[in-house]
């Protein structure tokens, strides 16, 4: 029976009621929502628990969950085992102040695991790191321009935020103006993404401190990147004297134990990490890259001109606390083992296969794919996809279609990030696959009907 999308959306406002309550209460006090990616109409859903694939609103409404922590949780809500670790922990201090032994098995870890770790600093959040590394990149080059492709993201700080968003040429409301020519802001320099011929046009220069690249591709691989261009870039960066970065806060340890790098067999000289390697517990991040460089954040005793001109300078309450190290600890001996990272990819691509199908069932025009395990939606015409990587650059869902799909998901018990990303966990079962492509079915012919798709 056809349904108007008033009468869905009458229903979603009628069984989220709560939410509906605390959404209003919040406006009161903030904006609503601490991070963008959450802003949906007509208000957000606020979670009550959750536990492995599973979590619950406020309402009582059950949802299979794909928005696993914005990726941090590879093996689900309140695993047992970190769990166990952090009660464990907190039990003897959540911050001493001083350094101790977990931070020295949390740093070991990363440097057996990522092959460009040769050092370790840690850092609260991917922003963090992205922002350490631009200050390590211009210390050690002795240059101050920062490339990157257009749509790939490295964290909210000025040097890196542009070029995110179009018009790319443009600066953000309260970014930094351009301070060169061919500059956007803060001498970061933003080419097209993907354009390999564009990069190497402004390697050419030699004055570019550091390439930076998202691992998998802009947006988690929403926008594949070819593993040849990576490469290239590897090559082009050694031959200009420029640091080739990695960013893998999303890709890290999901890809493999050593990340997207080691797929591709690509070593930079940087990496930010995050997300997974403070397993998935907040305030964890880590920059790590080849010794030479990170040596800049080394105190040198007695170095007067060292210590106050050439080092960097790094500070910050929480980094490495005896918490969020302990998780660390227990994730990344779980990931080093291998298993989780193949058994989440296979199983994003049995959902993504029924997705496909379900879409190529109603002739929709639309696609479902994965980039290692994580899902990705769109809808609209694509040049550049075969339902296994995406490399359109332009191709867009509009707003109202990704808004829509996220609450006709979530009335059929299925939560994305705004029902286009998510993330697959390696405890994701079969009957959960099963269901959340009857859901996927079942939300496509509600838009299907109400004139949305």
């Amino acid at each position: 029976m056809s349904i108007t999308t008033t009468s869905n959306l009458d229903r979603f406002i009628a069984t989220h009621q709560k939410s509906r309550e605390l959404w209003e209460r919040s406006l009161g006090s903030s904006r609503g929502i601490h991070h963008d990616s959450r802003h949906t109409v007509p208000f957000q859903v606020y979670t009550s628990h959750a536990s492995g694939t599973r979590k619950w609103d406020v309402d009582g409404n059950e949802y299979i969950d794909y928005s696993m922590g914005h990726g941090s949780l590879i093996l689900g809500h309140s695993h047992p085992t970190l769990v166990e670790a952090v009660t464990r922990q907190i039990t003897k201090g959540s911050h001493f102040g001083t350094e101790h032994l977990a931070a020295i098995e949390w740093a070991e870890l990363v440097c057996r695991l990522i092959p460009a770790a040769e050092r370790v600093e840690f850092v609260l959040t991917g922003t963090e790191a992205d922002i350490m590394i631009v200050q390590l990149a211009r210390a050690y080059t002795g240059r101050q321009k920062i490339l990157k492709f257009s749509r790939q993201f490295f964290g909210w700080s000025d040097d890196l935020y542009v070029g995110v968003i179009p018009p790319f040429d443009q600066p953000l409301p309260g970014r930094l103006p351009p301070i060169t020519d061919d500059a956007v802001t803060n001498a970061t320099v933003v080419i097209p993404c993907n354009d390999d011929v564009a990069m190497e046009k402004a390697l050419a220069g030699k004055d570019i401190a550091a390439l930076f690249l998202e691992g998998g591709g802009a947006h988690g691989g929403g926008i594949c990147m070819p593993p040849e261009l990576v490469r290239k870039a590897r090559r082009l960066t050694q031959e200009t004297g420029t640091l080739l970065v990695i960013d893998e806060v999303i890709s890290g340890f999901r890809w493999s134990p050593g990340g997207y790098q080691a797929t591709v067999d690509v070593t930079p000289d940087l990496t930010p990490l995050g997300k997974i390697v403070s397993g998935g517990i907040g305030g964890g991040a880590a920059v790590c890259g080849r010794a030479d460089i990170m040596e800049l954040l080394n105190m040198k005793p007695g170095d007067a001109e060292w210590n106050r001109y050439r080092r960097i300078f790094h500070n910050g309450t929480w980094n490495a606390n005896p918490l969020i190290a302990a998780t660390g600890v227990t994730m990344l001996n779980i990931i080093a083992q291998g298993e989780v990272q193949p058994t989440a990819e296979a199983t994003a691509r049995k959902l993504t296969d029924g997705m496909n199908r379900q879409i190529e069932k109603r002739g929709i025009d639309g696609c479902a794919y994965h980039t290692s395990s994580v899902l990705h939606l769109h809808f609209g015409k694509c040049r550049k996809c075969d339902r296994t990587a995406c490399y359109d650059v332009e191709k867009s869902t509009p707003p109202e279609v990704i808004n829509a799909l996220h609450w006709y998901l979530l009335l059929n018990g299925v939560s994305l990030l705004r029902g286009t990303v998510g993330w697959v966990s390696a405890v994701h079962t079969d009957e959960d696959i099963r269901q959340t492509i009857a859901a996927f079915g079942a939300a496509l012919d509600g838009m299907v009907a109400d004139g949305v798709l």
